[in-house]
């Protein structure tokens, strides 16, 4: 036996133990303290220490999901007319006027919401919300501003139709919504309704806006800084007179099975797309569904991954999780495969999907899921825009501002034979939708042997002329 030298002579330096780590404890989202602007919209004020940008996030009642008959897209140009101010054709200096308060100013529309957000020092929030609250009331939604903004966005849309992960993404909604229902058309628009929106249209939708149905969400190191009273100052009073906006509809996906190729000649890939419908986030399943979809391709260790990328090379890599819709989700699998093994993809991925329900789900694999998605979310909400944007986002879907942190906690307890039941309760592999956008005349064939389902056929739009 040897000994410390250092240890055995007398007046050594005495050295504490190593210390041992113990265990990590779980990281709580962030709280959040409600309030309301008289006459305006709820409040939500989450207290960040040590996040000197200040994030704000207004939710709007105003989404996709609720433009007018014939008016798909109006939501989306409302959100970007917005930027360009209070004077027509004021979008440059209404940034430089942001900019010189260090602020920045986005805003955005989907399904459920319009959605504007501003980033700015917590030392100047007061000012920058000044700056906001007249874009917010006093818009000018100019006629030659929304002109632009339509051309732009028709540029847009044959950028979009040209990548064939948002084309089949676009099918994908297209095939598993009825008709009627909006969630079937692009959230953007359509060539056609976009080139037929005036500003008359975008000023009516955003005049219909209710205030009173909005969220305001400010996060950041707000410590000496009195946003209650900067929110109430810059949202107070604020009211609009429009006719009310339709009410959005709740058309549950449908389902298959069904393979529809969207043909692409000459294509050297397939991209695909493999979807289910599952309930919403209000359903307690649904982080349940979050961990399974993880299992399923959720890394390079997945499941899809380690046989359709690592044993036959088919792929890059594929993906697999939740769309997040206010009144469903969808379960999606996506990716791109060589061409000449689209068919066999799809018969290894459906093996995979089937597998769940046939073997279940072992331990080590829902932990490793389960870790992945609850240990990522301390950085994944880091900053305060996250922080921010999450909690508007659980505002705009009625969840709650404590869903944030009820669904971390339902994801930490996740057990395999609960991962395993969710999933068969809500999926059926055997009534799939599966979209191929690519070489109709290689993948067809090979595609219909499978047996899974009829095969159509789907022309790729030509785009348009310049």
């Amino acid at each position: 036996m040897t000994t410390d030298p250092a240890r055995s002579q007398p007046g050594a330096l005495a050295l504490a133990p190593r210390p041992v780590p113990g265990p990590v404890p779980a990281w709580a989202f962030p709280a959040g303290a409600g309030g309301t602007v008289p006459g305006g919209p709820a409040t939500l004020r989450c207290d960040l220490p040590g996040r000197r940008l200040a994030a704000v996030r207004l939710v709007l009642d105003a989404g996709a999901g609720r433009e007018p008959d014939g008016g798909d897209g109006v939501a989306t140009l409302v959100a970007r007319a917005l930027l360009e101010g209070t004077e027509p054709g004021g979008g440059t200096a209404l940034t430089a006027a942001f900019e010189r308060l260090g602020a920045s100013l986005y805003a955005a529309a989907d399904l459920t919401a319009l959605r504007i957000a501003l980033d700015v020092p917590v030392t100047r929030l007061g000012p920058a919300l000044e700056l906001f609250s007249s874009v917010v009331r006093e818009p000018a939604l100019a006629d030659s501003d929304v002109r632009r903004l339509v051309r732009e966005r028709l540029e847009e849309i044959a950028q979009e139709d040209a990548d064939p992960g948002s084309r089949a993404m676009r099918e994908l909604r297209a095939v598993m919504f009825p008709e009627q229902a909006r969630a079937s058309r692009p959230t953007g628009g359509t060539p056609g309704s976009v080139d037929a929106i005036q500003g008359a249209d975008v000023r009516a939708f955003y005049g219909s806006v209710v205030p009173a149905e909005a969220t305001a969400v400010v996060a950041g190191d707000l410590s000496g800084t009195d946003a209650d009273a900067a929110l109430r100052s810059a949202l107070e009073g604020w009211s609009t007179s429009g006719a009310a906006l339709r009410t959005p509809d709740e058309v549950a996906p449908t389902t298959g099975p069904r393979i529809v190729v969207v043909d692409r000649p000459g294509s050297v890939q397939t991209y695909l797309s493999i979807g289910h419908g599952v309930p919403n986030r209000a359903h307690p399943d649904w982080p349940l569904l979050t961990v399974v979809s993880h299992v399923l391709g959720g890394g390079l260790t997945s499941r899809l991954n380690a046989v359709l990328r690592e044993e036959k090379g088919y792929t890059y890599g594929v993906r697999a999780g939740l769309l997040r819709l206010r009144h469903c989700g969808l379960f999606i699998t996506q990716g791109a495969v060589h061409t000449e093994v689209t068919a066999d993809a799809v018969a290894d991925a459906l093996t995979e999907l089937r597998g769940v329900i046939s073997r279940g789900i072992d331990a080590d694999e829902c932990g490793a899921s389960v870790r992945a998605l609850a240990d990522r979310a301390p950085a994944e909400y880091e900053t305060a825009r996250s922080v921010a944007a999450e909690l508007a986002d659980a505002a705009a879907n009625n969840l709650g501002a404590d869903y944030p942190r009820r669904y971390l906690d339902a994801v930490r307890t996740a057990t395999p034979e609960e991962v395993s039941r969710a999933y068969a309760e809500h999926i059926d592999p055997e009534a799939l939708t599966v979209i191929a956008v690519g070489d109709a005349d290689q993948i067809r064939e090979p595609l219909e042997k499978l047996g899974y389902a009829t095969v159509t056929v789907s022309a790729q739009e030509a785009e348009p002329d310049a």
